[in-house]
Protein backbone atom coordinates (compact mmCIF):
# COMPACT_ATOMS: atom_id res chain seq x y z
CA UNK A 1 0.00 0.00 0.00
CA UNK A 2 1.52 3.15 -0.57
CA UNK A 3 1.16 6.13 1.57
CA UNK A 4 0.92 9.66 0.42
CA UNK A 5 3.79 11.77 2.28
CA UNK A 6 1.95 14.48 4.02
CA UNK A 7 2.97 18.15 3.63
CA UNK A 8 2.47 20.93 5.68
CA UNK A 9 1.12 24.25 4.38
CA UNK A 10 2.36 27.27 5.17
CA UNK A 11 -0.50 29.31 6.83
CA UNK A 12 -0.51 32.81 5.19
CA UNK A 13 -1.82 34.69 8.09
CA UNK A 14 1.01 33.40 10.85
CA UNK A 15 3.24 36.28 9.17
CA UNK A 16 0.88 38.42 9.82
CA UNK A 17 0.00 37.75 13.58
CA UNK A 18 3.50 37.96 13.79
CA UNK A 19 4.26 41.42 12.80
CA UNK A 20 0.62 42.47 14.53
CA UNK A 21 2.32 40.75 17.79
CA UNK A 22 5.57 43.10 17.05
CA UNK A 23 3.82 46.54 16.79
CA UNK A 24 1.72 45.62 19.88
CA UNK A 25 5.07 44.75 22.09
CA UNK A 26 6.80 48.18 20.84
CA UNK A 27 3.27 49.89 21.80
CA UNK A 28 3.52 48.40 25.08
CA UNK A 29 7.05 49.13 25.74
CA UNK A 30 7.00 53.20 24.65
CA UNK A 31 3.48 52.78 27.23
CA UNK A 32 5.63 51.23 29.80
CA UNK A 33 8.57 53.55 29.01
CA UNK A 34 6.97 56.85 28.93
CA UNK A 35 3.22 56.90 30.27
CA UNK A 36 2.69 57.76 33.91
CA UNK A 37 3.32 55.04 36.19
CA UNK A 38 0.00 54.88 38.20
CA UNK A 39 -0.03 51.94 40.65
CA UNK A 40 -3.87 51.57 40.47
CA UNK A 41 -7.06 53.10 38.45
CA UNK A 42 -7.70 56.02 40.60
CA UNK A 43 -11.31 56.21 41.92
CA UNK A 44 -13.75 58.83 41.38
CA UNK A 45 -13.31 60.03 44.56
CA UNK A 46 -9.27 59.98 44.97
CA UNK A 47 -9.31 61.77 41.53
CA UNK A 48 -11.59 64.73 43.28
CA UNK A 49 -9.14 64.93 46.35
CA UNK A 50 -6.47 65.24 44.02
CA UNK A 51 -7.96 67.91 41.61
CA UNK A 52 -8.93 69.60 45.13
CA UNK A 53 -5.59 69.31 46.82
CA UNK A 54 -3.82 71.09 43.72
CA UNK A 55 -5.99 73.78 43.37
CA UNK A 56 -4.49 77.58 43.52
CA UNK A 57 -0.95 76.00 44.09
CA UNK A 58 1.46 77.51 41.56
CA UNK A 59 2.29 75.61 39.23
CA UNK A 60 5.99 74.75 40.54
CA UNK A 61 4.34 73.89 44.00
CA UNK A 62 2.33 71.21 42.40
CA UNK A 63 5.30 68.93 42.40
CA UNK A 64 6.55 69.31 45.63
CA UNK A 65 9.95 67.25 44.38
CA UNK A 66 10.82 70.34 42.17
CA UNK A 67 11.74 71.16 45.78
CA UNK A 68 14.38 69.04 46.12
CA UNK A 69 16.11 70.10 42.94
CA UNK A 70 18.89 73.50 42.79
CA UNK A 71 17.78 75.93 40.27
CA UNK A 72 20.12 78.72 39.60
CA UNK A 73 19.13 82.21 38.67
CA UNK A 74 18.87 82.72 34.86
CA UNK A 75 17.01 85.69 34.66
CA UNK A 76 18.34 89.44 35.39
CA UNK A 77 16.20 89.62 38.45
CA UNK A 78 17.68 86.09 39.80
CA UNK A 79 20.51 87.17 39.20
CA UNK A 80 20.29 90.49 41.16
CA UNK A 81 18.90 88.65 43.86
CA UNK A 82 21.66 86.15 43.82
CA UNK A 83 23.81 88.78 44.47
CA UNK A 84 22.39 90.50 46.26
CA UNK A 85 22.87 87.39 48.74
CA UNK A 86 26.34 86.66 48.26
CA UNK A 87 27.13 90.36 49.22
CA UNK A 88 25.52 89.99 52.49
CA UNK A 89 27.35 86.34 53.17
CA UNK A 90 24.04 84.76 53.53
CA UNK A 91 25.00 80.99 54.58
CA UNK A 92 21.99 78.55 54.52
CA UNK A 93 19.43 78.06 51.50
CA UNK A 94 16.93 80.51 49.59
CA UNK A 95 13.95 79.75 47.63
CA UNK A 96 12.57 83.12 45.51
CA UNK A 97 8.93 82.54 43.56
CA UNK A 98 7.88 85.38 41.35
CA UNK A 99 4.58 84.80 39.37
CA UNK A 100 3.97 81.66 40.27
CA UNK A 101 7.49 80.11 39.49
CA UNK A 102 10.48 79.23 41.41
CA UNK A 103 13.12 81.64 40.18
CA UNK A 104 16.09 80.42 42.38
CA UNK A 105 16.19 77.66 45.14
CA UNK A 106 20.01 77.12 46.08
CA UNK A 107 22.15 76.35 49.25
CA UNK A 108 24.86 79.05 50.42
CA UNK A 109 27.83 78.07 52.71
CA UNK A 110 27.91 75.23 54.36
CA UNK A 111 25.52 72.70 56.20
CA UNK A 112 28.26 71.21 58.14
CA UNK A 113 31.87 73.29 57.80
CA UNK A 114 33.91 70.06 59.39
CA UNK A 115 33.05 67.75 57.28
CA UNK A 116 32.48 70.67 54.01
CA UNK A 117 29.26 69.63 53.60
CA UNK A 118 27.39 72.18 51.46
CA UNK A 119 23.67 73.54 52.06
CA UNK A 120 21.38 72.52 49.61
CA UNK A 121 17.10 72.95 48.84
CA UNK A 122 16.92 69.35 50.68
CA UNK A 123 18.76 71.10 53.81
CA UNK A 124 17.27 70.74 57.04
CA UNK A 125 17.13 73.99 59.34
CA UNK A 126 15.48 74.13 62.58
CA UNK A 127 12.48 76.64 61.87
CA UNK A 128 11.99 77.84 66.26
CA UNK A 129 8.61 80.22 66.64
CA UNK A 130 7.89 79.35 62.71
CA UNK A 131 6.23 76.73 63.80
CA UNK A 132 3.38 78.65 66.21
CA UNK A 133 2.05 79.67 62.77
CA UNK A 134 1.40 75.22 61.88
CA UNK A 135 0.42 75.11 65.46
CA UNK A 136 -2.32 77.65 65.18
CA UNK A 137 -3.40 76.14 61.98
CA UNK A 138 -4.40 73.42 63.95
CA UNK A 139 -6.16 75.47 66.48
CA UNK A 140 -8.10 77.07 63.54
CA UNK A 141 -9.26 73.79 62.18
CA UNK A 142 -10.96 73.08 65.59
CA UNK A 143 -12.86 76.61 64.86
CA UNK A 144 -13.77 75.46 61.61
CA UNK A 145 -15.14 71.78 62.63
CA UNK A 146 -17.35 74.08 65.48
CA UNK A 147 -15.84 72.57 68.01
CA UNK A 148 -14.07 76.17 69.71
CA UNK A 149 -14.56 79.76 69.52
CA UNK A 150 -12.37 82.35 69.00
CA UNK A 151 -14.20 84.14 71.75
CA UNK A 152 -14.12 81.26 74.24
CA UNK A 153 -12.45 81.87 77.38
CA UNK A 154 -9.72 79.74 79.03
CA UNK A 155 -11.74 79.04 81.91
CA UNK A 156 -13.35 75.77 79.66
CA UNK A 157 -10.00 74.09 79.71
CA UNK A 158 -8.00 75.44 82.40
CA UNK A 159 -9.59 77.18 84.84
CA UNK A 160 -7.17 77.51 87.44
CA UNK A 161 -5.06 79.70 85.48
CA UNK A 162 -5.32 83.02 87.03
CA UNK A 163 -7.93 85.63 84.74
CA UNK A 164 -8.58 82.61 82.43
CA UNK A 165 -12.50 83.50 82.70
CA UNK A 166 -11.26 86.43 80.79
CA UNK A 167 -8.75 85.58 78.20
CA UNK A 168 -10.15 83.85 74.98
CA UNK A 169 -8.53 81.61 72.40
CA UNK A 170 -7.95 84.68 70.07
CA UNK A 171 -6.14 86.77 72.87
CA UNK A 172 -3.88 83.29 72.98
CA UNK A 173 -3.29 83.07 69.50
CA UNK A 174 -2.16 86.93 69.11
CA UNK A 175 0.04 86.64 72.93
CA UNK A 176 -2.42 89.40 73.85
CA UNK A 177 -3.60 87.72 77.07
CA UNK A 178 -0.81 89.00 79.16
CA UNK A 179 0.20 85.83 80.82
CA UNK A 180 3.98 84.71 81.17
CA UNK A 181 6.02 81.63 82.31
CA UNK A 182 7.61 81.73 85.76
CA UNK A 183 9.81 79.08 85.26
CA UNK A 184 11.22 77.01 82.44
CA UNK A 185 12.18 73.33 83.09
CA UNK A 186 15.05 71.89 83.90
CA UNK A 187 15.36 68.78 83.34
CA UNK A 188 14.19 66.41 80.21
CA UNK A 189 10.79 65.09 80.46
CA UNK A 190 7.99 63.60 78.60
CA UNK A 191 6.32 65.97 76.30
CA UNK A 192 3.20 65.12 78.72
CA UNK A 193 5.28 66.42 81.47
CA UNK A 194 6.70 69.52 79.94
CA UNK A 195 3.06 70.31 78.82
CA UNK A 196 1.92 70.29 82.52
CA UNK A 197 4.98 71.78 84.28
CA UNK A 198 4.64 75.04 81.70
CA UNK A 199 0.91 75.06 82.17
CA UNK A 200 1.63 75.32 85.87
CA UNK A 201 3.75 77.97 85.99
CA UNK A 202 1.38 80.37 83.44
CA UNK A 203 1.23 83.18 85.68
CA UNK A 204 -0.40 87.01 84.31
CA UNK A 205 1.25 89.95 83.93
CA UNK A 206 -0.68 93.05 82.31
CA UNK A 207 -4.22 91.33 81.49
CA UNK A 208 -4.75 92.07 77.51
CA UNK A 209 -1.14 93.21 76.92
CA UNK A 210 0.49 91.98 74.17
CA UNK A 211 3.93 90.06 75.39
CA UNK A 212 5.30 87.46 73.12
CA UNK A 213 5.69 84.70 75.40
CA UNK A 214 5.78 80.66 74.55
CA UNK A 215 3.50 79.94 76.86
CA UNK A 216 0.13 81.37 75.24
CA UNK A 217 1.00 78.33 72.58
CA UNK A 218 1.68 75.62 75.30
CA UNK A 219 -1.88 76.39 76.80
CA UNK A 220 -2.77 76.09 72.92
CA UNK A 221 -1.28 72.63 72.50
CA UNK A 222 -3.17 71.63 75.84
CA UNK A 223 -6.41 73.09 74.30
CA UNK A 224 -5.55 71.15 71.08
CA UNK A 225 -5.43 67.82 72.61
CA UNK A 226 -8.03 68.32 74.59
CA UNK A 227 -10.48 68.55 71.89
CA UNK A 228 -9.15 65.94 69.47
CA UNK A 229 -8.08 63.19 72.40
CA UNK A 230 -4.84 63.06 70.95
CA UNK A 231 -1.16 63.89 71.78
CA UNK A 232 0.00 67.21 69.46
CA UNK A 233 2.09 65.06 67.98
CA UNK A 234 0.04 63.10 66.09
CA UNK A 235 -2.84 66.12 65.75
CA UNK A 236 0.27 67.09 63.51
CA UNK A 237 1.61 64.46 61.95
CA UNK A 238 -1.99 64.02 60.08
CA UNK A 239 -2.54 67.29 58.76
CA UNK A 240 1.26 68.11 57.70
CA UNK A 241 2.79 64.61 57.15
CA UNK A 242 -0.19 62.47 55.70
CA UNK A 243 -2.17 65.13 54.38
CA UNK A 244 -0.32 67.68 53.32
CA UNK A 245 2.95 64.83 52.12
CA UNK A 246 5.27 67.32 54.31
CA UNK A 247 7.78 64.72 54.01
CA UNK A 248 10.85 66.92 54.57
CA UNK A 249 9.21 67.87 58.04
CA UNK A 250 10.86 66.43 60.63
CA UNK A 251 10.98 66.20 64.80
CA UNK A 252 14.09 66.94 66.41
CA UNK A 253 15.22 63.48 67.45
CA UNK A 254 15.13 63.07 63.72
CA UNK A 255 16.73 66.09 63.02
CA UNK A 256 19.34 65.14 64.81
CA UNK A 257 19.79 61.86 63.08
CA UNK A 258 18.78 62.86 59.37
CA UNK A 259 21.73 63.05 56.92
CA UNK A 260 20.30 66.64 55.58
CA UNK A 261 20.44 68.18 59.01
CA UNK A 262 22.35 71.61 59.32
CA UNK A 263 24.62 72.46 62.10
CA UNK A 264 24.43 75.87 63.94
CA UNK A 265 27.64 78.45 63.92
CA UNK A 266 27.95 81.42 64.93
CA UNK A 267 30.08 84.36 63.40
CA UNK A 268 32.92 85.28 65.56
CA UNK A 269 34.97 88.25 64.96
CA UNK A 270 33.75 88.45 61.50
CA UNK A 271 34.81 84.83 60.66
CA UNK A 272 32.24 82.45 59.61
CA UNK A 273 31.78 79.09 61.40
CA UNK A 274 33.84 80.84 64.47
CA UNK A 275 31.97 78.92 66.65
CA UNK A 276 30.02 75.68 66.29
CA UNK A 277 26.83 75.61 68.69
CA UNK A 278 26.19 72.28 70.58
CA UNK A 279 22.95 70.51 69.79
CA UNK A 280 20.73 71.35 72.79
CA UNK A 281 17.51 68.51 73.24
CA UNK A 282 16.41 69.90 76.61
CA UNK A 283 15.84 73.39 74.57
CA UNK A 284 14.46 72.47 71.65
CA UNK A 285 11.75 69.48 73.13
CA UNK A 286 10.62 71.68 75.71
CA UNK A 287 9.17 73.88 73.00
CA UNK A 288 6.06 71.49 72.44
CA UNK A 289 4.08 73.24 69.23
CA UNK A 290 6.48 76.51 69.18
CA UNK A 291 10.01 75.40 67.86
CA UNK A 292 11.12 72.33 67.88
CA UNK A 293 11.12 70.77 64.30
CA UNK A 294 13.17 71.55 60.61
CA UNK A 295 12.21 71.91 57.74
CA UNK A 296 13.62 72.42 54.25
CA UNK A 297 13.03 75.78 52.50
CA UNK A 298 10.48 73.86 50.23
CA UNK A 299 8.22 72.49 53.05
CA UNK A 300 8.12 75.59 54.52
CA UNK A 301 6.94 77.25 51.15
CA UNK A 302 4.12 74.12 50.90
CA UNK A 303 3.11 74.93 54.44
CA UNK A 304 2.58 78.59 53.71
CA UNK A 305 1.03 78.04 50.05
CA UNK A 306 -1.39 75.31 51.40
CA UNK A 307 -2.44 77.72 54.19
CA UNK A 308 -2.99 80.73 51.74
CA UNK A 309 -4.95 78.47 49.43
CA UNK A 310 -7.28 77.28 52.01
CA UNK A 311 -6.47 73.58 51.71
CA UNK A 312 -5.56 73.76 55.72
CA UNK A 313 -8.37 76.38 57.24
CA UNK A 314 -11.19 77.95 54.89
CA UNK A 315 -10.95 81.41 53.82
CA UNK A 316 -14.06 82.34 56.30
CA UNK A 317 -12.15 80.87 59.11
CA UNK A 318 -8.99 82.72 58.43
CA UNK A 319 -10.79 85.91 58.02
CA UNK A 320 -12.59 85.70 61.20
CA UNK A 321 -9.09 85.75 62.98
CA UNK A 322 -7.38 87.87 60.71
CA UNK A 323 -9.54 91.04 61.14
CA UNK A 324 -8.89 94.64 60.42
CA UNK A 325 -7.47 94.69 64.27
CA UNK A 326 -4.75 92.18 63.28
CA UNK A 327 -2.85 94.29 60.06
CA UNK A 328 0.87 94.68 60.77
CA UNK A 329 0.84 92.51 64.22
CA UNK A 330 1.19 88.73 65.45
CA UNK A 331 -1.28 87.00 64.80
CA UNK A 332 -1.35 83.06 64.68
CA UNK A 333 2.40 82.90 64.48
CA UNK A 334 2.49 84.90 61.84
CA UNK A 335 2.32 88.60 61.15
CA UNK A 336 -0.09 89.80 59.08
CA UNK A 337 -0.29 92.47 56.68
CA UNK A 338 -2.79 94.17 53.61
CA UNK A 339 -1.55 91.81 51.37
CA UNK A 340 1.50 89.59 52.86
CA UNK A 341 2.33 87.87 55.11
CA UNK A 342 6.01 87.65 57.34
CA UNK A 343 7.20 85.15 59.80
CA UNK A 344 10.19 84.84 61.80
CA UNK A 345 12.26 82.83 63.90
CA UNK A 346 15.30 82.47 66.12
CA UNK A 347 17.18 79.69 68.03
CA UNK A 348 20.32 78.74 68.61
CA UNK A 349 22.13 79.61 65.62
CA UNK A 350 19.06 79.14 63.29
CA UNK A 351 17.10 82.02 61.93
CA UNK A 352 13.91 81.76 59.18
CA UNK A 353 12.57 84.32 57.39
CA UNK A 354 9.35 83.98 55.24
CA UNK A 355 7.84 86.60 53.03
CA UNK A 356 4.79 85.42 51.43
CA UNK A 357 2.12 87.58 48.97
CA UNK A 358 -1.68 86.51 50.00
CA UNK A 359 -1.75 85.76 46.19
CA UNK A 360 0.65 83.15 46.44
CA UNK A 361 2.52 84.97 43.32
CA UNK A 362 5.47 85.97 45.28
CA UNK A 363 7.40 84.30 47.83
CA UNK A 364 11.14 84.82 49.83
CA UNK A 365 11.94 82.47 51.98
CA UNK A 366 15.77 82.47 53.87
CA UNK A 367 16.89 79.85 56.14
CA UNK A 368 20.01 79.97 57.49
CA UNK A 369 22.52 77.69 60.42
CA UNK A 370 24.37 81.02 61.40
CA UNK A 371 22.27 83.97 62.63
CA UNK A 372 23.47 87.38 62.25
CA UNK A 373 22.72 89.16 65.62
CA UNK A 374 22.09 92.44 63.48
CA UNK A 375 19.36 91.24 62.47
CA UNK A 376 20.52 92.09 58.66
CA UNK A 377 18.92 88.62 57.31
CA UNK A 378 15.32 89.88 58.18
CA UNK A 379 16.34 93.67 56.06
CA UNK A 380 17.90 91.04 53.46
CA UNK A 381 14.62 89.02 53.10
CA UNK A 382 12.17 92.28 52.32
CA UNK A 383 14.68 94.06 50.54
CA UNK A 384 14.96 90.84 47.94
CA UNK A 385 11.05 91.06 48.23
CA UNK A 386 10.24 94.56 47.24
CA UNK A 387 12.19 93.12 43.92
CA UNK A 388 9.34 91.64 43.05
CA UNK A 389 6.31 93.53 43.66
CA UNK A 390 4.58 96.25 45.75
CA UNK A 391 3.96 95.48 48.99
CA UNK A 392 2.35 97.39 51.80
CA UNK A 393 3.56 97.74 55.42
Amino acid sequence: MHHKKQHKKNNPWIPAMVTILLFVLIGLEGHLLFAPHDTAPATKKETLETTQSAIDRTQDAQIASNFNQEVQPTSDLAQQINQQLEDNSFIGTALVVHDGQIILQKGFGYANFAKKQVNTPQSLFQIGSIQKALTASLILQQVQAGKLSLDETLDRFYPTIQESEKITIRQLLSMNSGLYQKEKPSLMMSDEAFLQFDIANAAMGTYGQFKYDAINYYILVGILEQLTGMSYQKSFNQTYIQKLQLFHTLSYNDFLHSKDRTVAYENVSGKDYGTEIADKPLVFKQEIGTGSIAMTTGDLYLFFSNFLSGNIIDKETVDSFWTSETLRKFAGGMYNYKNYIRAHGIEEGFEPNVYFSKDKQDAVILLTNQYPKNHSNTLLGKTIFDLLGSYEN
